[in-house]
């Protein structure tokens, strides 16, 4: 007979990142006593922001996927009573290669004829290509919105799934043979593999949204995020710093425990008492029955029933063994511009209202400098709050305001992080103003006037992410077909009650993807979690 499962009802959840957020008032809601505990100031995580001087600075991405209606990022949200409106975007990005521009657009006609224009050379087979993603894509986003979480190891993990295969039986059969398919393998059935334009396009999105290229990104998870775009493109007053600030305040409304500015830079197992306690910089100690680890780093054990503990929570190691490149790292320059400036430039949309991003794929110089010949730099204009605010309310796209103060710019790009952390101090000195020459090269061809505009300018590298956030990596586990599919590292560890969540664990990259998974971390110590998400 099987033995009742110990109930749980202390948890320590280490970091608010979206993961930590969603995992902590999951189980709030259903009657446990939550502690969170994270490193910064504020929430968010890589998804979070960090304020100087009055200013706040997203550090992660501002577009909403998953927010339409019934989406699944909106259903996480609303199911832990987390209500926010939100802007739809038509055209939210520009990818710039070397000969030529790929405008993103989120209607499907449009884009199909943005396909057409941009890649005329190989229209025919990129609009067939195309369609077949759209396809996968279709199939991999019900997925995701069944909940169904790998690996799979109880029923729970399951989600919906079972009834949204039978109620979509051949959308689902027709994508079991691409199972093991790499895009490069797709791209070769349509005859594209050797045409470089479009290949460049596909890397410069892949190499940022499934942190690998056309060669290793797993044909299903990579399908569905090069055609996110086509479910909805939507922003929410404020980007995900708002997201994040709304969480923490509604957690806090559930009961949970936030303990803010403190590194859990230790865990204790008692294995009588079945009981972790966890140990702050600040010398607070927490005693939990459980613990969802949601920061992607390990954290340091001591566990005398398994000699090997200390390795077994450690996501980094774990994305370590399921990499087939080098562990990103990310440059980064922040900057406050000129308003009038930005209004002044031929941009595809109200700065003031809405997010723009522009994806610039690496020239030969950033390529080398860099280490990354086929990544991109990415460049994200954020908008005004009061004027996201006024124009969700009035819900008209005409601007309603005009911002005379600064507005923020955000520019990052990929990196080896090994690059950049083993360098003696004035190598590294060196080399980060060669990269900043570089990037404000590269930023004036889109930006005219960025330099002369640019009223202040933080530059930040991979020993600046060590630094604030205590790991050099970022981006996550890579959507190769081996890390997403074949073996993909789940919630539960070895580890008595120890669980882990973020972007290192299934589903991979992305704040939909972090958030969904603190879903199934929290539905792993408790199976009633999610239970209440409306079916999409």
């Amino acid at each position: 007979m099987r033995m009742k499962q110990r109930a749980v009802s202390h948890i320590g959840v280490i970091g608010a990142g979206m993961a930590g957020l969603v995992a902590s008032m999951q189980l709030a809601r259903l009657g446990h006593s939550v502690q969170l505990i994270e490193r910064a100031k504020y929430p968010g995580g890589t998804a979070g922001y960090y304020v100087r001087e009055g200013v706040e600075y997203p550090t992660g991405a501002t577009i909403s996927f998953g927010m339409e209606p019934g989406g699944p990022l909106r259903a996480l949200l609303e199911d832990v009573g987390v209500h926010l409106p939100s802007l739809a975007m038509e055209h939210s990005m520009d990818v710039v290669l070397m000969d030529r521009v790929v405008h993103v657009y989120s209607d499907r006609v449009r884009w199909m004829e943005e396909l057409r224009r941009a890649f005329p050379e190989r229209a025919v087979e990129v609009v067939e290509f195309w369609k077949r993603l759209e396809r996968t894509a279709r199939a991999v986003y019900l997925v995701s919105k069944s909940y169904a979480s790998l690996p799979i190891r109880t029923a729970t993990d399951l989600g919906r799934l079972p009834s949204t295969v039978l109620h979509h039986p051949r959308l689902f059969l027709s994508s079991v043979p691409e199972m093991r398919s790499t895009v490069e393998a797709m791209l070769q059935k349509y005859r594209l593999k050797d045409y470089d334009p479009f290949c460049r396009f596909l890397n410069a999105q892949l190499l940022d949204a499934a942190q690998v290229d056309i060669s290793h990104a797993a044909w299903l998870p990579s399908a569905v995020a090069l055609d996110i775009y086509r479910y909805g493109t939507h922003v929410v007053a404020g980007g995900f710093t708002a997201i994040a600030q709304a969480l923490l305040q509604q957690a806090r409304a559930l009961g949970v425990q936030v303990w803010m500015s403190h590194t859990v830079v230790g865990a204790d197992y008692d294995s009588a008492a079945k009981k972790w306690r966890l140990l702050s910089n600040r010398r607070m100690q927490l005693e939990v029955d459980a613990v969802i680890n949601a920061t992607g780093r390990a954290i340091p054990t001591s566990h005398a029933d398994h000699a090997a503990a200390n390795h077994f929570d450690s996501a980094v190691e774990a994305l370590e063994a399921r990499s087939v490149g080098p562990r990103w790292g990310a440059v980064r320059l922040d900057a406050l511009v000129s308003s009038q400036w930005l209004r002044s430039l031929d941009l595809p949309v109200d700065a003031s209202i809405y997010p723009f991003a522009f994806q610039l794929a690496n020239d030969e110089e950033m390529g080398t400098l860099l280490e990354d010949p086929d990544g991109a730099v990415y460049v994200t204009l954020h908008p005004r709050k009061e004027c996201q605010r006024a124009a969700l309310e009035r819900r008209e796209p005409v601007s309603p305001c005009q911002p005379e103060d600064g507005q923020v710019v955000t520019v990052s790009v990929h990196t080896p992080a090994l690059g950049w952390i083993s360098l003696d101090k004035d190598t590294y000195q060196l080399k980060k103003a060669a990269v900043a020459r570089a990037l404000m090269h590269r930023l004036e061809k889109v930006l005219p006037g960025f330099v002369a505009n640019a009223r202040v300018r933080r530059m930040g590298t991979p020993l600046t992410y060590q630094r604030y956030l205590n790991k050099a990596e970022v981006g996550g586990h890579p959507l190769t077909v081996k890390a997403s599919l074949v073996t993909p590292r789940g919630a539960r560890t070895e580890r008595p009650q120890w669980y882990l969540a973020g972007d290192t664990v299934f589903p991979g990259p992305g704040t939909l993807s972090a958030a969904m998974s603190g879903l199934y971390a929290a539905r792993a110590i408790d199976g009633r979690a999610g239970r209440t998400i409306p079916v999409l």
